[in-house]
């Protein structure tokens, strides 16, 4: 009978120290967002300040229909639970590419024609024209898991769109949208905490040479306050501004009070040393504004990028959407 207490209160020690021995401090896996994916169409919102929610879409944008930043809806909510997608709320659609469009030629065989190719551009050199790249699939994972069929407000921890991208050159484009092929470009679009982040792999499906790039872009508008080490330069978005440095973010900030911060990471395309292969332009710096509300990071300068058949470059950053601090 003895023995048998004394084992009773062994086990219950040990049993008991396995309890203590648990960290209280260790974060609890929270829902952050509600999710709805249609037609290849993905919703995803997120609490965003006291009495609204942030919802973004990413969907086919531009005459070549590729899977962009689509729009934005602040929808107001000042319960605890996340507001369903698709609720009323102030919509901010977007009017031009958010990941850019390229500037590159094919080595070979190339025509005459030129220009922006991929993002919002068609075969015109602008927002017009036939399609001079297309989306080759889309998948949404959600916890982890690859989505297999549409879903509606399911709710989840992080997600990612992944994006696959096919792009015409500048002298293989096509005015009846059936040019060449020449870039295989990967995005993925990563929801996780209150961040966006956009990570690009670009390869060369043929010898080819990227004469201007941004990747990173912002249509947000506003004023636009770029940091450059620990200097702070703010410029109008009345033309174009830019510093003669490296810059790592870009607040964009609107008349609304509603901002988007840019975040470039120093990887790839993204370090000093590529920053420092583009010969500096008085009007447009390595980031700059634009007149018409968009502010650019130049990747890829007038010094060109030549890719060999199977290349592979890439650049990674942010999107963190807030209120005005």
């Amino acid at each position: 009978m003895i023995k048998l207490l004394i084992l009773f209160i062994a086990l219950l020690t040990v049993s008991c120290s396995k309890d203590i021995s648990i960290d209280e401090h260790e974060p609890v896996a929270v829902d952050r967002f509600k999710v709805s994916v249609v037609d290849g169409e993905v919703s995803v919102v997120r609490h965003y300040v006291t009495d609204h929610d942030l919802e973004v879409t990413i969907g086919a944008c531009g005459v070549n229909r590729l899977a962009q930043i689509k729009q934005l809806s602040y929808i107001h909510n000042t319960s605890q639970q996340i507001a369903d997608t698709g609720s009323n709320g102030l919509r901010y659609v977007s009017y031009s590419d958010w990941v850019g469009p390229y500037w590159m030629v094919a080595v070979a065989n190339g025509n005459e024609n030129s220009g922006f190719t991929g993002g919002w551009h068609g075969c015109d050199g602008d927002l017009s024209g036939s399609p001079t790249a297309r989306t080759a699939s889309i998948s949404t994972i959600i916890d982890g898991q690859p989505l297999t069929a549409d879903i509606s407000n399911r709710p989840c921890r992080d997600v990612h769109v992944v994006v696959e991208n096919l792009l015409q050159a500048g002298n293989t484009k096509q005015a009846d949208g059936h040019g060449r092929e020449v870039l295989r470009e990967t995005v993925d679009y990563h929801f996780h905490a209150d961040t966006l982040s956009v990570s690009v792999s670009s390869e060369a499906l043929e010898d080819i040479v990227i004469q201007n790039y941004y990747g990173l872009q912002s249509c947000f508008g506003g004023t636009v306050r770029m940091a450059c080490h620990d200097t702070i330069y703010t410029f109008r978005n009345d033309g174009y501004h830019g510093p003669q440095q490296r810059v790592s973010a870009a607040d964009c900030i609107r008349s609304d009070g509603h901002q988007v911060r840019c975040l470039l990471d120093s990887v790839g395309l993204g370090t000093q040393q590529r920053y420092n292969q583009c010969p500096t332009d008085p009007e447009r710096q390595y980031c700059f504004t634009s007149p018409y509300d968009k502010t650019y990071f130049r990747l890829v300068g007038e010094v060109g990028l030549p890719l060999s058949k199977g290349q592979t470059v890439f650049w990674s950053g942010a999107y963190i959407f807030s209120e005005r601090r």
